[in-house]
């Protein structure tokens, strides 16, 4: 339960069913979901093999669950299918292997359905479908299937009863239209010219949500007067907590992937004419795209640089605001002591970084060295597996590196 109350508050919404009065189905997907996590955590084999015979167990008996109609339309039995969701995420890297990363948000929608809209009214009933919807958009984004009309007009309903004026709700609506994009064109279904056009469209309104942030989720700059490794060029942003950091890098990663594509569908072909303008427009991505990576090196002392920035290590004239985060106490160089909190915060940084040392080839060694401190530093064996594919130079689906992280860690 610290993962679901402690560092993942978008679920808190299971606090009441667990650990008292919970349906066994439940209980076990819970237990299955949270041993998963705990051998993420500490690299258990033991911990991961008591979690997969959990979820066998929690699987056989919601579907025995869903053979009785009163059964199937219980909360509890949606809940299970999320929960079971959350463990897939965790724990399968290969969306190719089956359709176990898929069935359970698809079941999860089918028995929104049995059961209505209509009864879903009180808040933590309305944030299961929220978390529903969320894992539904991911999974779509990363499998690259469109996002079906149910679940817009799930958030729909949602939206009438919720305040839901905040970015993050804004940048999900924004991330149907990208999985609906790049599922259109992958099936044929849009030409280039059109996928371009739309691209561009869609670029232009996350820079309109980036541009309209609110005072509260704005980041404070400021220019170092030392060099330090941690630091790419001397410039750190500080965000108010890692919800909204994640929140802006995944926008800003979403925009570089569309700006890459948007270039590599716009090259001209052998024996077409290459006009100044369309030099300059070429230019204008490429500025775009580094302006978005060194946003995103930016982000990334606040959560990792744990010896300067995160540990309050600044000079009192370069003194910023106190960081919303639990950090490591520091013993001769190396950390005796760090959160939950602030491992996941350096988890959820580990696929912008990739995205920038993919795209930018002068900051791929800053990055590199980024993510083996995290391996080194906070135990994270994902980020020194990402710093390999990232030095083995092999050109790379970026959302199977995504995937292949556990997509949990950018659901906060």
């Amino acid at each position: 339960m610290r993962y679901v109350c402690g560092t993942l508050t978008t679920w808190d919404f299971l606090k009441r069913y667990y650990p008292a009065n919970t349906a066994e189905h439940l209980a076990q997907s819970i237990d299955a979901a949270s041993l998963a996590y705990l051998s993420h955590e500490t690299h258990s084999e033991t911990a991961l093999a008591l979690a997969r015979e959990k979820y066998v167990s929690a699987l056989r008996k919601t579907n025995k669950a869903l053979q009785c109609p009163d059964l199937a339309a219980e909360q509890s039995t949606l809940l299970a299918a999320l929960v079971l969701d959350l463990f897939e995420k965790i724990t399968n890297a290969d969306l190719s292997q089956g359709g176990a990363w898929k069935n359970h948000v698809n079941g999860a929608l089918a028995l929104v359905r049995l059961r209505g809209l209509d009864q879903f009214q009180k808040p933590s009933a309305l944030k299961i479908l929220v978390r529903l919807s969320t894992n539904f958009i991911i999974t779509s984004v990363a499998s690259g299937d469109p996002v079906p009309n149910e679940i817009v007009m799930l958030r729909a309903y949602v939206a009438k009863h919720l305040d839901v004026g905040d970015p993050k709700w804004h940048l999900t609506d924004l991330m149907i239209r990208y999985a609906n994009l790049r599922s259109n064109v992958s099936r044929k279904i849009i030409c280039v010219e059109e996928y371009v056009k739309a691209s561009l469209k869609l670029d232009a309104q996350l820079q309109a949500l980036s541009d309209g942030m609110p005072p509260s989720w704005c980041y404070q700059t400021t220019i170092l007067d030392y060099d330090s490794d941690k630091v790419y060029e001397r410039r750190v942003d500080i965000y108010l907590d890692r919800h909204i950091t994640q929140t802006w890098n995944v926008l800003r990663l979403v925009r570089i992937l569309l700006n890459k594509s948007v270039i590599n569908n716009s090259l001209r072909s052998d024996g077409d004419p290459i006009t100044e303008s369309y030099l300059l427009w070429i230019q204008r991505r490429k500025h775009i795209i580094a302006q978005l990576t060194r946003d995103i090196c930016a982000s990334v002392p606040q959560y990792v640089d744990c010896h300067h920035v995160a540990g309050g290590g600044l000079s009192s004239a370069q003194k910023l605001p106190a960081v919303q985060e639990e950090v490591c106490k520091i013993s001769g160089g190396t950390c005796e002591l760090f959160s939950a909190s602030q491992v996941l915060s350096c988890y959820t940084l580990i696929f912008p970084l990739y995205i920038v040392g993919s795209s930018i080839t002068n900051m791929k060694t800053w990055v590199i060295r980024q993510l083996h401190y995290i391996e080194e530093h906070y135990g994270i064996r994902n980020a020194a597996l990402v710093a390999r594919i990232l030095e083995d130079g092999k050109e790379t689906n970026p959302w199977t590196v995504y995937t292949f992280l556990g997509s949990y860690a950018f659901v906060a």
